[in-house]
């Protein structure tokens, strides 16, 4: 895929980060099997980032916080079809309460003239219909490896063809090694798709890893 190291050393910020595509994952791991010079280079890029890590957060100021929450949905609604959205779903919760009320007092006074002439309810459990489910783990990469004393939580991304995009860890340790080992047990593992009416779509599943050990 890639043609020079200059060129791979581009994505080795995204590499550190665990930001990139299968594709782009499989290709670096491949350069750095046989080049010495890049593997220096992503174990000073891992160094820099565990360093960071350590680093103590600075709490950010409400005007700060006012500010970026206004740029990101600015960023979210920037094109037409988004503020025409936004716009037409602000006025329909305008509505909603005073229809709500209308509708639940209009029910109320439906069920207190029929009484007796409703039909008794059934009994008989209703059979759930499932129009919407979320991604599933088919099979889990044969991997051994543990995640220490703390439960590790991983966000996986998956898309409509069952492969994974991408995956972020939402809380437990985090190091150069675990990263790779994750590297290996998602992005190699087999998922199914999220379906919506029988259709195949992207979702994403929440994996908590604890002392964990898979033998294959």
């Amino acid at each position: 895929m890639f043609e020079s190291c200059l060129e791979i050393r581009q994505h080795f910020s995204d590499y550190v980060d665990g930001l990139c595509s299968q594709e782009t994952l499989r290709s670096i791991r491949y350069h750095l099997d046989y080049c010495h010079s890049c593997q220096r280079e992503i174990e000073r890029a891992e160094l820099l980032q565990e360093d960071l890590r350590t680093l103590p957060r600075q709490p950010m100021g409400p005007q700060a916080e006012l500010r970026l929450r206004v740029r990101v949905s600015q960023e979210l609604n920037r094109n037409v079809v988004s503020r025409a959205l936004v716009s037409l779903d602000d006025r329909f919760r305008a509505l909603l309460l005073p229809v709500t009320g209308g509708l639940a007092t209009a029910i109320l006074c439906f069920c207190l003239i029929m009484g007796s002439e409703v039909t008794p309810v059934s009994n008989l459990p209703d059979v759930p219909l499932s129009f919407i489910t979320p991604p599933q783990v088919l099979t889990l990469a044969p991997l051994d490896f543990s995640t220490g004393n703390k439960t590790v939580v991983v966000e996986t991304f998956i898309d409509a063809q069952g492969q994974v995009e991408r995956y972020k860890v939402l809380s437990g340790q985090s190091s150069p090694e675990l990263m790779r080992h994750l590297d290996r047990l998602i992005y190699f593992s087999r998922f199914a798709p999220a379906m919506t009416f029988g259709r195949p779509t992207a979702g994403k599943v929440v994996l908590a890893l604890r002392q964990i050990t898979v033998r294959g």
